[in-house]
């Protein structure tokens, strides 16, 4: 069975690979995409979520050190549970791990399989230290029992040590896998219906308290849920929906920066450009070392909406800083440029704009006023051409129109020409 499991967690891990997910890093979109862990999903409506993570891994190293723990001791946990009551085990201590993880860290993306190997540990534990029985007594030795110890203690206070660790998961897996090892029979000291019904009640009575944990999580946690549905909402068109969900989750819980972030989004899908500055500010100050693009570029285009082209200028610089292929945003620094009258740098920002999409007529026409401002008629003139020179139907006719006016306003051109 720790074979098959190995194999299981290893083919999952190959065909991310082949759908081309990044074997060394994959992103957050991608892993929640192959059914990790994250928090607003599974308290929603996406439960399913608590079985698929401990089959997902961030990475080679990730795999592979967890492959490795479970190599080394799903053998010993077989021997000692049977292969059926091992895989019981494995199962529901990875729910638990991944249970806990939303409970406490219901922001994070959460994956792996070191839930459920610390609830193998966790059931060797009292097997090993508690039980006296004879099937077992030659692996009671103190190296076995240092081992499983040493390996626990220093798994756990490495989690503490390092902020990319959840150590939630990891105890939550362990308490889930002590109850098992303490309370299950083990191969060969009990046989018949006696150990098959004891079992049963153990599962039973952990699956129990597993659904009724989660079910106290989600209320605990439910603005998560919430917002999760607002953000739904959104993504679905349903945006008022969206929008009303998403004003309740921040009543409740003010400094939900996620909630801030989708209802800046919705307000901006709704032109309601002063609410989406709000948003995207309190993002900023909830997080202010920020590097999402997103938001800057969204905070930088609401300000352009609402005549505040110099209020526009920071976060768009810090959005084409961050992502300095994105034609979109070396556009609106252009037009934040423009209207505060830096003619050279929005010359420039349009050049990069061009650039990164050669048949975007509106940055080649906005590139040429910025010549004309600066009094370069000549290289107004030739980009206001190019527009012109653009085929019926790939530009529109106001677009067009604008350009007409433009180079007949030139100096040296008259207006019927």
């Amino acid at each position: 069975m720790t074979m098959v499991l190995i194999a299981i967690n290893v083919l999952v891990f190959v065909a991310m690979a082949a759908s081309g997910v990044s074997p060394m890093e994959p992103t957050s979109l991608e892993l929640l995409k192959w059914g990790a862990s994250f928090g607003p999903h599974e308290l929603s409506n996406e439960w399913w979520r608590l079985f698929t993570a401990m089959f997902v891994h961030i990475g080679l190293l990730h795999i592979g050190l967890n492959m490795y723990c479970l190599w080394s001791l799903g053998p010993l946990a077989e021997r000692v549970f049977g292969p059926w009551r091992f895989l019981a085990l494995y199962l529901v201590s990875g729910v638990a791990g991944n249970v806990a993880s939303v409970g406490l860290h219901p922001m994070i993306v959460a994956a792996g399989a070191s839930g459920a190997i610390f609830g193998v540990a966790g059931a060797l534990l009292p097997v090993l230290h508690l039980r006296n029985i004879p099937a077992i007594v030659n692996l009671r030795g103190r190296r076995g029992r240092l081992g499983i110890g040493g390996f626990i203690v220093y798994n756990l206070m490495y989690g503490f040590a390092s902020t990319g660790i959840d150590n939630a998961a990891h105890i939550g897996g362990l308490l889930i896998g002590f109850i098992i090892g303490y309370a299950a029979p083990v191969a060969r000291s009990h046989t018949g219906r006696e150990a098959e019904w004891r079992t049963r009640g153990v599962l039973i009575a952990v699956a129990i308290f597993l659904t009724a944990t989660f079910v106290g999580v989600r209320r605990w946690r439910h603005g998560y849920a919430e917002m999760d549905l607002g953000r739904r909402a959104l993504i679905t068109g349903h945006t008022e929906d969206g929008i009303a969900r998403l004003v309740r989750v921040i009543h409740d819980d003010p400094d939900n920066e996620q909630a801030h972030y989708w209802l800046g989004a919705g307000y901006m899908d709704r032109h309601m450009y002063q609410n989406a500055i709000e948003e995207f500010e309190t993002v900023l100050r909830l997080r202010p070392e920020s590097k999402d693009v997103f938001v800057l570029a969204s905070l930088g285009a609401a300000y352009l909406d609402t005549d505040r082209a110099e209020q526009a200028i920071a976060p768009l610089e810090k959005a084409v800083q961050i992502q300095p292929d994105s034609a979109r945003n070396h556009y609106n620094l252009g037009l934040a440029y423009l209207r505060t009258r830096n003619f050279r740098a929005a010359l420039g920002s349009f050049q990069q704009a061009i650039e990164l999409r050669p048949d975007d007529a509106i940055a080649l026409l906005q590139h040429g006023y910025a010549y004309q401002q600066l009094g370069i008629p000549d290289s107004a003139r030739i980009d206001y051409a190019r527009v012109l020179s653009r085929p019926s139907g790939t530009i529109s006719d106001d677009t067009r129109a604008k350009a007409q006016n433009l180079i007949a306003g030139l100096p040296g051109i008259s207006k019927t020409h």
